[in-house]
C-alpha cells in the first residue's frame, strides 16, 4: 500500500570497502521497505567497479586487513576525496611505517604509487562512476556505512552535492551509530540526514515526511534537513523481525551477470546474506567485556523458524547461489527444533554459515552439518579458562576444546582468533596455551592472533570499573577526518592504557605457536583418531613426525572414550566404568588419566578431562 503523497525515486549506494562476494544486505532490506512503502528504489555497487580498478585481490587484501581497524588504510585512501588534505601523506607514513611494506607486498610498488591512487585515482574515479548515473532522476539517496566505508560513503557525497545540491543525501548504518552519527551531521555540510541506529522503522518514515515535503522531526534522525534536532540519540528498535521483508539483492546479480564474475570474485562463490536475529542473547545478560557490536541494540530478537525459512527458500530459488552467511550475532538456540530440523529434512546442497557460541554439543553440532551449515564462528578467542572468565564468555577451555574437535569430526570449518591482552592476565595463562597447543593440531588453527583494540560501546569503554586509562582515539583518525570534528565522538577505536596484563614476551610466544599451528594445516591436515572394535580402541597419532600407535583395551578404552563427548571429571568416569571386577578404583584410574595427559590425547581443566582423539568411523 503506498502511504506517501508521492512515489519517491530513491538511490542506495553501497561503497567500497563493503565485501566482494556478497551483495549488501543492508541496501537489500531497505529497498524491500521502501518498495513496501510504495516507492521505487535502486541499489547501486560501485565496490565492484573500484575493485576492477585496483584489482580485486588488493581490494580484498585491504577490506580484510586485520589492521585495516587500526591504520585505517581503506578510509585513508578516500579522504582526500572527501576532505582534501588533512594531514600530509608522510605524516600518516611516519605514524604507520608498516603501511609502505603492506603496499609493496600487495602491489609491487612504493608509496608513491599509494599517494598518486588516493589524490589522483580515487577521485577520478568517483567522477567517472557518478557520470554513469542519471542522479537528477532521484528524490534521494542513501549511504549505508559499515567499517571501512565511511570515507568512501562521504567522498562520493560531497560529490553528488556540489553537482546537485538539492538532491537530499542519507546516511546510516553502524559508523553512525549514537553520538558518532551526530557528530557527523554537525560537521559534514552535505550530510542531510543521517539514521542513527536501526533504520527498519526510522527510514519509511522519513521517505514519508520527504514524499510530502513535510519538516523532519523523527527521534533518531539528524542533519541540517530536520526541522529541529532529535532529543533521541538513536531510533526506535524492531520488536518484531517476522515483519521485516525479505531483502532484495537484484542489482548485485544483474551486475554479477553483466561480466566474467571471475574477473571480480576468481573461484569465490557468491554468499547470499541472511538476517534471522538482531542483538545477542549472551550479551543480554554478561556484556563481553571486549565487544563494541550492536551498540545500543542489545536486545535479543529473532525470526520464528518459519520465517527464517521463509527467507531462506525465496533467496535461494530466486539467486544462483548455495552459499548463505546469517550476518547474526549468534545463533538462536531455538533453531535446533525449528529452523535446523526443517533444513536437515530438506536435504538442500547449501553451505551455511553462522555465528555462534562455543559451548555447542556434539549433538548440536551434528544437527548443524545436517542442516548444511558448513561454516561456523563461535567466538573461541582464548584456550585459557581464566582469559575466558575475564572475557565474560561463559565458556572454557575444554567447551572451546570440544567444539574444535567435534567440528573437525563433521567437517564444519570453524573461524577463530587468539585474542591477548586482557587485564587480570598472567604470563601462566599463556604458558597454559602453549603447553597444550601441540595437543590440538588435528584441530582447526585460529585465522591469527593479535591484542585486543578498545572498542566504542564495549564495557571496556563504557565502564570505568575495569580502570583502562588515557583513552584517546585511534592516531588513524587524524590523518582520515578533519580537526573541526571532535574525534573522541567520532572514533570506534581507541588506544588506551591497560594495567595488570600479560607481557609481551608471552603475547609473541604465543602469536609464534599459532603460526606454528597454521602452517602445520598448509599441507594434509594432522590427524588423531581411534579405531574402535570390540573391547579396545587403537588410538593412532599423526599430528607431528613418525605416527604413533597406542590400543586401550577393557576399562581403559571405556574410560578415554567416557570423556570423548564432554569433559568428565574422574569421578564422574569412575561411576560410569561401573563396579564389577575389571573396574579400576579411583588412584588407578587417575593414574591411567595422567599417563593419556602426559602423551597428549587427553587434556584436563579444573579437575576435568577431555579426550581428544576422533573417531575414524564417520557414524553420522
Amino acid at each position: 500500500m503506498n502511504t506517501a503523497e508521492r512515489t519517491l525515486n530513491v538511490a542506495l549506494v553501497n561503497m567500497p570497502w563493503s565485501r566482494l562476494d556478497a551483495p549488501s544486505i543492508q541496501c537489500g532490506l531497505l529497498k524491500s521497505i521502501a518498495a513496501a512503502d510504495g516507492h521505487c528504489c535502486e541499489v547501486h555497487y560501485p565496490n565492484l567497479e573500484f575493485a576492477l580498478l585496483i584489482g580485486p585481490e588488493v581490494y580484498n587484501s585491504v577490506s580484510e586487513m586485520h589492521a585495516g581497524r587500526l591504520h585505517l588504510l581503506g578510509e585513508w585512501l578516500f579522504s582526500y576525496a572527501a576532505f582534501g588534505e588533512v594531514t600530509a601523506e608522510h605524516e600518516y607514513f611516519a605514524d604507520f611505517p608498516e603501511i609502505a611494506g603492506i603496499w609493496r607486498d600487495l602491489t609491487g610498488k612504493g608509496t608513491d604509487d599509494l599517494v598518486t591512487l588516493r589524490r589522483e585515482g580515487v577521485p577520478r574515479f568517483l567522477r567517472e562512476w557518478a557520470d554513469t548515473v542519471d542522479w537528477s532522476a532521484y528524490d534521494a539517496v542513501g549511504f549505508t556505512s559499515t567499517f571501512l566505508q565511511n570515507a568512501p560513503s562521504l567522498a562520493l557525497g560531497r560529490h553528488l552535492k556540489e553537482r546537485h545540491p538539492d538532491l537530499p543525501l542519507i546516511y546510516g548504518g553502524a559508523n553512525f551509530d549514537g553520538h558518532m552519527g551526530i557528530e557527523y551531521a554537525r560537521h559534514i555540510d552535505w550530510i542531510d540526514y543521517v539514521v542513527s541506529g536501526e533504520a527498519d522503522l526510522a527510514f519509511p518514515a522519513l521517505l514519508r515526511a520527504l514524499a510530502r515535503r513535510e519538516p523532519v522531526g523523527i527521534p533518531g534522525v539528524h542533519g541540517r534537513g530536520c526541522a529541529q534536532e532529535s532529543t533521541a540519540i538513536s531510533t526506535p528498535i524492531l520488536r518484531n523481525l517476522n515483519t521485516l521483508p525479505t531483502p532484495d539483492y537484484r542489482e548485485y546479480f544483474s551486475r554479477m551477470a553483466q561480466d566474467d564474475r571471475s574477473r571480480i570474485l576468481g573461484g569465490e562463490p557468491v554468499k547470499i546474506p541472511v538476517e534471522f536475529s538482531r542483538g545477542c542473547w549472551w550479551g543480554e545478560k554478561h556484556h563481553c567485556t571486549f565487544c563494541g557490536l550492536n551498540a545500543l541494540g542489545m536486545a535479543y530478537r529473532s525470526k520464528s523458524g518459519d520465517g527464517a525459512m521463509a527467507d531462506l527458500e525465496l533467496l535461494l530459488g530466486q539467486y544462483p547461489a548455495l552459499h548463505v552467511d546469517a550476518v547474526d550475532n549468534i545463533l538462536d538456540m531455538k533453531y535446533f527444533s525449528s529452523l535446523c530440523s526443517d533444513l536437515a529434512e530438506r536435504h538442500w546442497d547449501i553451505n551455511l554459515f553462522f555465528e555462534t557460541k562455543s559451548n555447542l554439543s556434539r549433538a548440536q553440532l551434528a544437527m548443524l552439518r545436517q542442516a548444511g551449515v558448513h561454516r561456523i564462528q563461535p567466538g573461541i578467542e582464548s584456550l585459557s579458562t581464566n582469559i575466558l572468565e575475564l572475557m565474560r564468555k561463559g565458556s572454557n577451555k575444554l567447551i572451546n576444546i570440544r567444539l574444535l574437535k567435534w567440528a573437525r569430526y563433521y567437517g564444519i570449518t570453524v573461524f577463530w582468533n587468539m585474542l591477548t591482552g586482557f587485564p587480570g592476565e598472567t604470563d601462566a595463562d599463556y604458558k597454559e596455551q602453549l603447553d597444550i597447543i601441540p595437543a590440538l593440531w588435528h584441530l582447526q588453527p585460529p585465522s591469527g592472533s593479535g591484542q585486543i583494540w578498545l572498542e566504542r560501546f564495549s564495557p571496556y569503554y563504557t565502564d570505568p570499573s575495569f580502570h583502562i586509562s588515557n583513552i584517546r582515539p585511534r592516531a588513524c583518525y587524524r590523518h582520515v577526518y578533519p580537526q573541526r570534528m571532535d574525534h573522541t565522538e567520532i572514533a570506534y577505536f581507541f588506544d588506551y592504557d591497560a594495567p595488570d596484563i600479560a607481557s609481551g614476551t608471552a603475547h609473541s610466544a604465543l602469536d609464534s605457536a599459532v603460526e606454528a599451528w597454521q602452517k602445520a594445516w598448509e599441507g594434509p591436515p594432522p590427524r588423531l583418531i581411534y579405531q574402535a572394535a570390540p573391547g579396545r580402541i587403537t588410538v593412532i597419532d599423526q599430528r607431528t613426525g613418525t605416527p604413533r600407535r597406542a590400543v586401550l583395551t577393557g576399562w581403559r578404552a571405556a574410560a578415554y572414550l567416557a570423556c570423548g563427548e564432554a569433559p568428565r571429571t574422574a569421578e564422574r568416569i569412575h561411576d560410569e566404568l561401573g563396579h564389577g571386577c575389571d573396574s579400576p578404583g579411583l588412584h588407578e584410574l587417575e593414574s591411567f588419566l595422567r599417563g593419556c595427559l602426559k602423551a597428549q590425547i587427553l587434556v584436563e581443566d579444573r579437575g576435568k578431562y577431555l579426550s581428544l582423539a576422533l573417531p575414524e568411523n564417520p557414524g553420522w
